[in-house]
């Protein structure tokens, strides 16, 4: 997938765990967000993911795999309804 992240694991094996130990529409927290595995899981099984990720470039890391993964689902910055892309050009405009 040419992902930039140095620990990415197979998105089988958060969602076997999903599987066995929560229910569809079940919130699950991943607080180490890291390249959006466990939320990519999530999504797959119909549970709700909220991820932390303190680290920006890895933020962008797991957002832009769930956007190649699921392109019609809206990804939303949980303090400001923002989008991503929205987010994205703020910075931009920031450095610039």
């Amino acid at each position: 997938e040419g992902i930039d992240h140095p620990a990415v694991f197979p998105i089988a094996l958060p969602q076997f765990i999903l599987e066995a130990y929560t229910d569809a529409g079940d919130v699950v927290f991943d607080p180490f967000g890291g390249s959006g595995t466990t939320m990519l899981a999530a999504q797959r099984t119909g549970r709700i993911s909220r991820s932390v990720e303190i680290a920006p470039a890895y933020v962008d890391v797991g957002v832009k795999r769930f956007q190649q993964n699921f392109p019609g689902v809206p990804v939303t910055l949980l303090g400001t309804g923002q989008t991503f892309d929205e987010v994205a050009a703020g910075r931009l405009e920031k450095a610039g």
